[in-house]
């Protein structure tokens, strides 16, 4: 049986409110005068299992070996917005210094500090973008990857790029000089955050889905190791208990992971609870009750010796994004959007590792929405605002370079315009927001089951049906009508029923139309890279009528927008769902039965008669399947 250890920091009180926007106030856009003290709270930080590391702090940790979305420079701060596809780089004060255009949705970037190099993943046009530091950023070169770059990091020489890749699943390492590729491997279903360990022995991915790490080897074999990411909360003693223990729960949505020293790495995820009883159930919400089935945890793993060891601490920070080490006061941090909230854990590599300060991000009433972490020379922790485009200074030391118990704050102008329109950006805030109009007791944002405004690969048990997660992100415009069963014939409705289902307050006819303006304009998945002949007989044979994929799924969105009855189906009928992005939508049918599209094809889920598909060859089926991940 596994310790567990609790640990509370005093600081000052911090208000209800916390982290909460109102949505007029997002219309304002001036910037809150710098240098003020925010609202802080008590942290706990609760460890289940034995704690890991020693008596003494780790080794020191290059920033270059994790991918991140900000870099600390040595007068100011090197930014990838992913909002407007801008690399910014700034002074002290967080004053823009000089840009250079990316691409929209751009994924993370490391930062070689003795080149003066930056490594920028363009996610839409899969290429790394190399980019000179100085007085002004100018491209050096590109470097070509598989289909959707997203994390990126160093070898601790310096000499090896190695990227993640979304959509094609791949683990690429090239050659930093010549952008030679020099290896890759597979990854799993949406692999996001990448990081290398000091002594260069090792990489670790986080995910969205697989509930796991994967830990690379880089000295010969490139082999994979598959770390399950705990999501015990207490020794186990029943099933669905309603007191003493804890149901099936899963984790996701696994953004970053970061070493500490060689050996320690860590990983903040949400701990998801699909079926939760609670006080008897309530068959109307989200997993059983209206306590909240997601909460928020750090994975923290020793990974010295044969037996990877693993301890998981309970967190006070909502949709984790960001976190980052600072090595010379043995201090982590992890921020989340859901509450704009930020969380110290000190003598974090240590078996003593402790609670710290935990405050908010929120200018006055602009919410920050903290999508990256830096650690200056100093020990003081950049913050990318992701919601306000700018940078905010937190200094945690004090003059004697000392921890403090308070954080002292500054926030910068913002840097650069939103490339959304203001409905779709407040709709932006509002979908990452963690409150009590979304969720009762403000425990779940939209984005805590669609992180990326994908999807978790859950099926949940609302009312008396077990329903899977659908994907977003493509999926939204000419698809009504909405809900499994297609129960709701416009998105606001479908919006108001689901916040209804989660004991929320609701939103505003305003506020659900900027929501919706958000959600209509999320990109589409991109698709992997699959053989063209391939293809060419996949697409012949859905197109087929012994086949009959196209008598349902036709036109822009592969959906004919009717609900049809099915042998199997828990649903009495249920809606023709979108077929675009299918390649980033495992599980498959309303339930989920089926885990992959061949298990689809093969009529291996629970519901029978979608298609003529049980009776194709083996070629014919992967000809079908590689045809289903273009679209």
């Amino acid at each position: 049986m596994g310790m567990r250890r609790s640990f509370v920091a005093a600081a000052l009180l911090v208000p209800a409110a916390l982290g909460l926007v109102a949505r007029e106030a997002l219309a304002k856009r001036e910037m809150p005068v710098p240098e003020f003290q925010r609202f802080q709270t008590a942290a706990t930080f609760e460890i289940v299992g034995r704690p890991i590391g020693g008596s003494t702090p780790a080794n020191a940790t290059a920033a270059y070996l994790t991918s991140t979305r900000i870099a600390a420079l040595d007068d100011g701060a090197l930014v990838i917005d992913a909002d407007s596809g801008e690399l910014l780089r700034t002074d002290r004060d967080g004053n823009n210094v000089a840009a250079f255009t990316i691409g929209r949705n751009a994924g993370l970037l490391a930062y070689d500090p003795a080149a003066k190099l930056a490594y920028v993943a363009d996610r839409a046009a899969n290429r790394i973008a190399v980019v000179k530091v100085g007085a002004q950023l100018e491209l050096a070169r590109s470097i070509a990857t598989p289909v959707e770059p997203y994390g990126v990091a160093l070898s601790p020489d310096r000499r090896t790029v190695m990227v993640t890749t979304i959509a094609d699943r791949a683990l690429v390492a090239y050659d930093a000089a010549s952008g030679n590729e020099k290896w890759r491997a597979a990854l799993g279903h949406e692999p996001r955050g990448l990081a290398v360990s000091p002594d260069g022995t090792r990489a670790l991915v986080a995910y969205l889905q697989t509930g796991t790490v994967d830990q690379f080897d880089l000295l010969e074999s490139h082999a994979v190791e598959h770390i399950a990411l705990s999501t015990i909360n207490s020794p186990r003693r029943c099933r669905r208990c309603t007191v003493n223990g804890d149901p099936d729960a899963f984790a996701r949505a696994a953004f970053v992971v970061t070493f500490m020293g060689d050996h320690e790495a860590v990983v903040p995820f949400q701990r998801e609870t699909p079926v939760q009883i609670a006080n008897g159930g309530n068959s109307g919400s989200y997993g059983g009750g209206f306590e909240s089935p997601v909460q928020h945890q750090l994975a923290m793993l020793q990974l010295d010796g044969e037996r990877t060891l693993q301890a998981t601490a309970a967190i006070g920070v909502e949709l984790p994004r960001a976190v980052v080490w600072d090595g010379a006061h043995d201090a982590l941090y992890v921020a989340g959007m859901g509450k704009d909230s930020i969380q110290q854990v000190r003598a974090a590599s240590q078996s003593s590792a402790t609670a710290g300060i935990a405050g908010s991000l929120t200018s006055g009433d602009k919410a920050c929405g903290p999508d990256g972490l830096a650690v200056t020379r100093d020990g003081a922790v950049l913050v990318w605002c992701a919601f306000t485009r700018n940078v905010e200074r937190l200094d945690f030391v004090d003059a004697k370079g000392e921890l403090a118990t308070a954080m002292k704050t500054s926030a910068g102008p913002t840097l650069v315009a939103s490339a959304m329109s203001q409905p779709q950006h407040d709709g932006y805030v509002m979908f990452h927001s963690a409150n009590e109009q979304i969720s009762q007791g403000g425990g779940l944002a939209c984005a805590s089951c669609h992180p990326d405004g994908r999807d978790d690969g859950l099926s949940w048990k609302i009312e008396k049906n077990t329903l899977q997660t659908p994907l977003l992100a493509g999926r939204i415009v000419g698809t009504h009508p909405y809900k499994w069963d297609g129960g709701d014939p416009d998105l606001e409705t479908s919006l108001a029923t689901t916040m209804k289902r989660l004991g929320g307050s609701g939103l505003d006819k305003a506020q659900t139309a900027e929501l919706a303006a958000y959600l209509d304009a999320l990109p589409a998945p991109r698709t992997p890279t699959r053989d063209v002949a391939q293809v060419a007989r996949g697409k012949a044979l859905f197109d087929s009528a012994e086949v009959g994929c196209r008598g349902c799924h036709d036109g822009p969105t592969y959906s004919d927008n009717l609900q049809h009855s099915f042998a199997g189906s828990t649903l009495p009928s249920a809606d023709t769902p979108s077929l675009v992005g299918l390649a980033a939508s495992a599980p498959y049918f309303h339930d989920g039965s089926a885990a992959t599209l061949e298990a689809l094809l093969r009529d291996r889920g629970a519901v029978h008669g979608m298609g003529e598909t049980a009776r194709l060859s083996d070629a014919q089926i992967a000809d079908l399947t590689a045809f289903l991940e273009t679209l």
